[in-house]
């Protein structure tokens, strides 16, 4: 699974690189994507601080049952789930974050030439990237402790991603003159 995202009517963004000097579209470009993946402080390489959600806050009673008929607690979809979710949490005795960081960690971008010029691509393979970033395969309980959608951290970015353009460029230039 991939996370794919489109941004459509970033005016501002589109009226800058069309102001950018010739030649230094690729320079603008590599800093915007670099600062949207994890230059800023809100970049899609920072995770939202840890917040515990229960399933069954982010799910509900799915009116799954055991075998002899008793409710399964809300939040799981099948007595399989529950028991499987039990096994990994050792009873549900240890709450505390597991995070390992690995989705956070493998975004990355990739330039490619076209006829039209240049198309930078924010890249993230990894399947929790889908169920947590994902602008249509979010998971509700990512959703319930924050975790914010690509399209609203880039959103968020983009003022900031101008302003490392903006940088990029200039600092390009002076090293030319």
């Amino acid at each position: 699974m991939k996370v794919r995202f489109s941004i459509r009517g970033i005016d501002k963004v589109k009226a800058y690189l069309a102001s950018v000097p010739r030649g230094t579209m690729r320079v603008a470009l590599d800093a915007i994507a670099r600062w949207l993946i994890g230059d800023s402080q809100g970049g899609l390489m920072h995770p939202e601080p840890y917040k515990y959600a229960s399933r069954a806050k982010a799910y509900g009673y799915t009116g799954a049952k055991f075998e002899n008929g008793a409710r399964v607690p809300a939040g799981y979809f099948s007595a399989k789930q529950f028991f499987y979710v039990a096994a990994i949490t050792h009873g549900f005795t240890d709450r505390g974050s597991k995070r390992t960081g690995e989705s956070s960690d493998a975004w990355t971008y990739k330039p490619t030439e076209t006829n039209k010029g240049y198309s930078y691509r924010l890249i993230n393979d990894t399947p929790g990237a889908y169920y947590t970033r994902d602008d249509y395969g979010q998971a509700q309980q990512p959703a319930n402790v924050g975790w914010l959608k690509v399209s609203k951290v880039v959103a968020k970015n983009i003022a900031g991603a101008l302003r490392a353009a903006r940088a990029a460029v200039n600092a390009y230039l002076k090293s030319k003159k």
